[in-house]
C-alpha cells in the first residue's frame, strides 16, 4: 500500500441475518469512510445486500454457523459448530480479500475465532469488536474458551460498544493494550435539536428484534397494566431471527389474553427507524438483563424522545434517570407500568426528558462514529508487527 492510498480493511461477519451487530456493521461500511472496505459473510440473511451497489467488495461464501452452537452442551451440535468455524477459516485463508487486507475487523466473537484460525502466523493486524460481554452466559461453554484462547491471543486491538462490555474482558490474559469504547453507528444522522412533544400520548413502542431476552412480553404486560382503558396504541417494530419465530406467536397470544390485541401492532422489520420514532410518543427498552449497548436507546435519545429503559449495561451509561430518560429494574412489568403511567400523565415531564435527551452529551452521529473507527483502525495498523501470535 502506498502512502497515498487508503488502507484496505476486511470486515468479517459470522452471519448475514439483520441483527444489531450486523446492522451496525452495514452502517459502518455503507457510507463515506477513510478506508477501502471489503466484507466476508455467509450468504442469505439480507443485512448486507444493499452494499453490493456500493464500492464495498462483498464475498458471501463463508459457511453458516449452526444456531446456538456455542451455548449448546450437546456434543454433536458443538462438533458441528467447531467444524463450521474451521471451514470458515479455510475459506477466509484462501480469499484474495483476506490476503490483500491491511487490517482485518472481526465484527463479533464468532467472527474473531474464524479470523484467528485463518491467520495462525498473525501476518495481518486483527481488530476484534466486542458487542456482548465476554462470559460463559453469552458465549457458552464452547465459545468462551475458543474466544479467549484464540481470538484474544491474536487481537491487536479491541473495540467495545460500551464500558460495560469492555469491563468483561479487562483482566483476562492476553488482552491487547490497544482498546477503546466506541459507539456503534445506530442510524443517527442529524440529531433533533427542538423536540416536538404532543400534549396527549397516542402511541408507545419498542424497536428491536423479537426475542425473549429483549422483553417484549414484559412491555405488553406493563402496557396492559398501565393503560387498560385507553386508546393509546402499542407498536412492536422488529422481526424474529435465528429460529425464534415462535416468540412472535407467543406475543400475539399474550396480547389477546391481556385484552389489548386490538391496540398492539406488529410492524415487522423496519428500515426507517427515525420515522417510526417520530410517530410515537414514548420509546420503551425492556431487556431482561444488562444490554451491551442498546442502539434503540441511542436512536431514541437522538430523536429527542422520552425513553424508558432497563437499568444496567450500555443504556445506564447514557441515561441519567429522571433527567434525560427513566430507568427501571429489568424483568419487572409493574415497575415499567409505573413509569408509563408517570409519563402518560405528565406532559411537563415528557417535555423535560425530551429536551434533555436532545442534549445528551457524547452522542455521535453515524458519520462521527465512522471517523472514530477509522482513526482506531489506522492506529492499530501502524503499530502492527507481523509475527507469532502473542
Amino acid at each position: 500500500m502506498s502512502a497515498a492510498e487508503p488502507p484496505r480493511v476486511l470486515h468479517v461477519s459470522h452471519t448475514s441475518q439483520p441483527g444489531g451487530a450486523e446492522l451496525a456493521l452495514a452502517r459502518l461500511v455503507g457510507r463515506d469512510r477513510p478506508w477501502r472496505a471489503a466484507l466476508h459473510t455467509p450468504p442469505g440473511g439480507g443485512a448486507f445486500d444493499h452494499l453490493r451497489s456500493t464500492d464495498v467488495t462483498v464475498a458471501d461464501d463463508l459457511p453458516a454457523l449452526p444456531t446456538g452452537g456455542t451455548r449448546s452442551r450437546a456434543p454433536l451440535l458443538a462438533a458441528r459448530y467447531l467444524a463450521a468455524l474451521r471451514a470458515g477459516a479455510r475459506v477466509l485463508r484462501r480469499s484474495p480479500l483476506f490476503r490483500d487486507a491491511d487490517l482485518v475487523h472481526a465484527n463479533t466473537a464468532a467472527a474473531a475465532i474464524i479470523c484467528a484460525l485463518a491467520d495462525r502466523r498473525h501476518r495481518r493486524p486483527l481488530v476484534v469488536h466486542l458487542r456482548s460481554p465476554v462470559n460463559a452466559e453469552t458465549l457458552g461453554p464452547l465459545g468462551l474458551p475458543a474466544f479467549t484462547r484464540l481470538a484474544l491471543r491474536h487481537a491487536d486491538g479491541l473495540i467495545a460498544n460500551s464500558r460495560f462490555t469492555l469491563a468483561s474482558v479487562v483482566g483476562r490474559p492476553r488482552v491487547p493494550d490497544r482498546r477503546v469504547v466506541l459507539q456503534s453507528p445506530s442510524g443517527i444522522g442529524e440529531r433533533v435539536a427542538r423536540p416536538r412533544v404532543r400534549p396527549v400520548v397516542r402511541a408507545v413502542g419498542m424497536v428491536g428484534r423479537l426475542q425473549p431476552w429483549k422483553g417484549q412480553h414484559v412491555f405488553l404486560q406493563a402496557f396492559a397494566a398501565a393503560l387498560p382503558d385507553s386508546d393509546v396504541r402499542a407498536y412492536l417494530c422488529g422481526a424474529p431471527l435465528f429460529g425464534e419465530a415462535a416468540y412472535e406467536a407467543q406475543l400475539r397470544d399474550l396480547a389477546a389474553r391481556l385484552g389489548i390485541a386490538d391496540r398492539v401492532h406488529f410492524l415487522g422489520h423496519v428500515d426507517d427507524v427515525p420515522a417510526v420514532l417520530d410517530a410515537i410518543d414514548i420509546l420503551v427498552h425492556a431487556s431482561l438483563g444488562p444490554e451491551p449497548l442498546g442502539q434503540t436507546v441511542l436512536q431514541g435519545l437522538a430523536r429527542a424522545k422520552p425513553v424508558i429503559a432497563t437499568e444496567g449495561g450500555g443504556p445506564g451509561e447514557w441515561i441519567r434517570s429522571g433527567v434525560n430518560g427513566l430507568l427501571v429494574p429489568p424483568g419487572r412489568p409493574e415497575a415499567l407500568a409505573g413509569a408509563l403511567r408517570r409519563l402518560v400523565a405528565s406532559h411537563r415531564l415528557r417535555i423535560d426528558l425530551a429536551v434533555a435527551a436532545a442534549g445528551t452529551p457524547g452522542l455521535l452521529s453515524d458519520a462521527e462514529c465512522v471517523a472514530r473507527h477509522g482513526e482506531f483502525f489506522d492506529a492499530v495498523r501502524r503499530a502492527h508487527r507481523p509475527g507469532p501470535a502473542r
